[in-house]
């Protein structure tokens, strides 16, 4: 599954929008991990009631503050939104520990189609 990502420019859901843009960091963030690829927009009525169970249930198995060992877990939010602000309003609610592809990035649709 890492490799479907390994040429992507991930980034991270946090006030600085970090890029992971080298397979090194993509490899690092993903590999040896459990997956979880969340398709949603916020448009989507029922998207929103999920991603607040999917962060709050996300936020649990990988903080120590709720487990001894936090679970190895990645997030990577593809956006289905049809604007990046919408994308942007839609990753506030969304942990900082979450990864997603640019709204600019193409392989957003490509995705979706493959998967």
């Amino acid at each position: 599954m890492v490799d479907l990502f390994v040429d992507r420019v991930l980034v991270k859901n946090n006030k600085d929008r970090d890029e992971l843009d080298t397979e090194r960091e993509i490899a690092m963030s993903l590999q040896n991990r459990i997956l979880m690829l969340f398709f949603a927009s916020a448009a989507r009525d029922r998207c929103q009631p999920f991603a607040l169970t999917l962060t709050d249930v996300f936020k649990r198995l990988t903080d120590e503050f709720y487990v001894d060992r936090s679970a190895q877990l990645a997030l990577l939010y593809i956006s289905l939104d049809e604007s990046e602000e919408q994308q942007e309003s839609f990753l506030k609610e969304l942990p900082k520990k979450c990864l997603f592809l640019a709204y600019e990035d193409p392989y957003r649709r490509c995705v979706r189609l493959a998967c």
